[in-house]
């Protein structure tokens, strides 16, 4: 665990830091003088709400020691999550922000003692400002504790703090290095001066057009047709346009391009081996050597289109429908984990460093059935995302977390416990390994935080054997959209575990029961805790069905999913999904050499077929007067998702052209819906009428897929609902709003 470290500095503290920095034998680089000004940076001394108009703090932006200019290219302030003229607000979300440094040095000292020194001329004394400084990769947190300023910084004010952070040369790397500094709680800091100190044998470089970031081989294997291949990545950053790139291997020219400037991740292709295989990889650029380096390559399974997708692209300061996590296409299930509190844009945010639980529903509007694996004392709510020592909520490494399509991957350090997930349409599959406890406990919670708060009306937990319970959470969110609608539903479920549950128990609000079930009804918050002997085996297993309709569907869901496929086995449940999306993602091909290129393509197709399904594998499903209907044809779904606002700009015609498939579904779901309501809807989160945005977008999708030749529904039917939608009054329906509210102005 990453322990805080805090920066209470007396006079002879002070003296003694002075002294370790001059015991270092060079300033490798310094920006900024340590004068208590922040005059060399740009924007200085009061231009802090210029921040967001220069587009600073963005993940991709950098600035290059020794070639940029700090006067005219590096901010003087960094605000943080707590500042709204940094961002954040209350439709925003919270926005934190990324300053990176880039710089390349030559000849590390193995035996050299190095350290990265920061001076801050204030920051923020009401929300005091934890930041987060990484070096390579390697992270350290620092709460600033000295600061004098108020929300809005002013100028000339001064409370100095200073930060040293030891390196070890095996950290530093000869060529490419990279600091990024962060604010991960609270509000601004503003800069003094940073300087790298160390060996004098060290050197900073300033003369080169492109930087090579980082040489490895690929996670995978494709198949050509002279055999199976792999790439070696090559990391490249070009600084101007027109730089002339060879890559030699082992000494054979393996790729050689003219690039422009920008930054790739070329896939440089070389024969696969069976055994680990030393190769050598040199980078030219403009006829220069740039770059020397050895990489050891081994056998690798064979990768897909469904390998570049990356569910982490997208996450960051986004809303609760888009998350890291192992979604199938149009899936019922969408277990990911979460670390925010409740309120808008809720959900997951990549630069807390903690989760909170791991929940199931991940819908607009919708929310519900929170697990996560424990150990100690019990713990029954979730905690604050700004206090990771609260509620059962746990700190995590952030260096172990994996996001790639088929799992999700972390180390949950506060209990010492890796975690694994991966899913079907309508059912997860999760894997707790407890690597230092004797008992291992699995909490289900049944209020969890999410972007809109909603009320438990009634609910059921029951433990049925000693291997499954059993329940459901009857939830209400109130004015979803404005005070025109309202989100109500049942989440059923059924949970199953591959070893016996040793004790068990329940809570309501901060009553807890041992070894009893429970119901009840208008609660703040409900769950049960069940414990395993993790001393003879250490995993626990947990496979979990969900209904909209009944737990008898949702055991159905599980059963027809899950348990009868796949059983107990892992791999199996994630490589059905793989293959699974690889089956869409193949019909679209990317001819790159760029592995970034790809990984932007497949990762966003991945979204665009991330919505929700909300019938069961028997066709059942509920309507918003609450009533179930049952679908003929398996092959039908009922289909939910935020809105189609703007879908026809893009989606529309790429669900058309490369999944007519799901356009015939969207229009049938929709049909389902008229039939069963009167309605269309253009909001149909949880096959309710959710009023947002103005027209009926879901018209244009509807008349695209005819007009594409999509015609397997009844099109009478479908010409009928969309006149309907375009002559009819709006109006309150079912606790929601149907129609479009500006329509009778347009009629007039």
């Amino acid at each position: 665990m990453k322990s805080t470290l805090y920066l209470l500095f007396s006079s002879a503290l002070l003296f003694g830091c002075q002294q370790l920095a001059s015991a270092q034998d060079a300033v490798i680089w310094e920006l900024g003088k340590p004068n208590g000004s922040s005059e060399e940076f740009f924007l200085s001394p009061s231009g802090y709400k210029d921040f967001l108009a220069h587009d600073f703090g963005y993940e991709d932006n950098y600035f290059i020691i020794g070639q940029n200019n700090l006067k005219q290219e590096f901010p003087y302030i960094l605000p943080g999550p707590a500042n709204g003229w940094g961002g954040t607000g209350g439709t925003s979300g919270i926005r934190t922000h990324f300053l990176n440094l880039y710089y390349q040095l030559s000849e590390i000292d193995k035996n050299g003692k190095y350290s990265l020194e920061l001076d801050f001329v204030n920051s923020e004394s009401k929300a005091r400002p934890l930041i987060q400084i990484g070096i390579n990769g390697k992270l350290f947190n620092y709460d600033l504790v000295k600061g004098t300023g108020l929300s809005e910084p002013k100028a000339g004010q001064v409370a100095k703090e200073n930060v040293i952070i030891p390196i070890d040369a095996e950290l530093l790397r000869n060529g490419f290095n990279q600091i990024t500094i962060t604010s991960l709680k609270g509000g601004w800091v503003e800069f003094d001066s940073f300087k790298l100190l160390g060996s004098p044998k060290t050197k900073l470089k300033t003369d080169y057009t492109s930087i090579v970031k980082e040489i490895k081989p690929s996670d995978f294997e494709y198949q050509s047709e002279a055999g199976k291949n792999q790439h070696i990545l090559v990391e490249l950053l070009r600084l101007q346009n027109h730089q002339d790139i060879k890559i030699l291997v082992d000494g054979k020219r393996a790729y050689q391009k003219r690039l422009n400037k920008g930054l790739s991740k070329i896939e440089v292709p070389v024969q696969a081996v069976k055994k680990d295989t030393k190769s050598e990889v040199e980078i030219f650029v403009n006829n220069t050597l740039v770059k020397k380096s050895e990489v050891v390559r081994g056998p690798k399974p064979l990768g897909s289109a469904s390998t570049y997708v990356n569910t982490m692209i997208g996450a960051a300061h986004s809303r609760w429908m888009i998350a890291p996590g192992p979604w199938m296409p149009f899936s019922m299930v969408k277990i990911s984990p979460d670390n925010q509190n409740t309120g808008w844009q809720a959900g997951y945010e990549p630069s807390i460093e903690s989760i909170g639980t791991f929940s199931h529903i991940h819908e607009w509007t919708m929310a519900g059935l929170g697990t996560f694996p424990t150990t100690g004392p019990l713990k029954t709510v979730v905690g604050d995302q700004y206090d990771p020592d609260s509620g059962y909520r746990s700190r995590i490494d952030k260096t172990t977390e994996r996001a790639p399509l088929g799992s999700y991957h972390v180390h949950l350090t506060d209990y010492n416990i890796d975690v694994d997930l991966t899913q079907t349409t309508r059912a997860s599959f999760q894997r707790y390994t407890f690597k230092s406890s004797d008992i291992g406990r699995v909490l289900i919670d049944l209020k969890v935080n999410a972007e809109y708060p909603y009320r438990i009306l009634n609910y059921q937990l029951k433990k049925v054997s000693d291997n499954k319970i059993i329940g459901y959470s009857d939830q209400l969110s109130e004015n979803v959209w404005s005070t025109d609608a309202k989100q109500d539903y049942i989440v059923h479920f059924v949970i199953e575990f591959d070893q016996p549950i040793k004790n068990f128990g329940t809570w309501e609000g901060d009553q807890v029961k041992k070894d009893q079930d429970a119901e009840g009804k208008d609660v703040t918050g409900a769950g049960m805790y069940v414990e395993f002997d993790t001393k003879k085996n250490n995993s626990v297993q947990l496979r979990t069905g969900i209904s909209y309709v009944s737990v008898k569907n949702a055991e159905e869901n599980l059963r027809k999913e899950i348990s009868e496929p796949f059983g107990w086995s892992f791999e199996k449940v994630r490589s059905n999904q793989l293959q699974t999306w690889d089956e869409l993602l193949h019909r679209l091909e990317v001819k790159s050499d760029d592995y970034l290129e790809k990984e932007k393509f497949y990762s966003n197709m991945y979204r665009s077929l991330s919505r929700n399904t909300f019938s069961d594998v028997n066709g059942e499903w509920r309507d918003s007067q609450e009533k179930i209907h049952k679908f003929s044809d398996p092959n039908d779904l009922a289909l939910g998702c935020d809105a189609f606002w703007n879908t026809f700009w893009n989606l529309n015609q790429f669900w058309n052209l490369v999944t007519p498939e799901w356009s015939s579904k969207w229009v049938k779901s929709q049909l389902a819906m008229y039939d069963a309501d009167g309605w269309l809807a253009k909001g149909p989160a949880g096959m309710e009428y959710i009023p947002v945005m103005v027209a009926e977008h879901e018209i244009p999708l509807i008349v695209s897929a005819y007009q594409m030749g999509i015609r397997d529904y009844n099109v009478e039917k479908a010409f009928e609902a969309v006149k309907k939608m375009q002559t009819t009054s709006p109006s309150k329906f079912e606790g929601g709003f149907a129609g479009n509210r500006d329509l009778d102005v347009y009629l007039k």
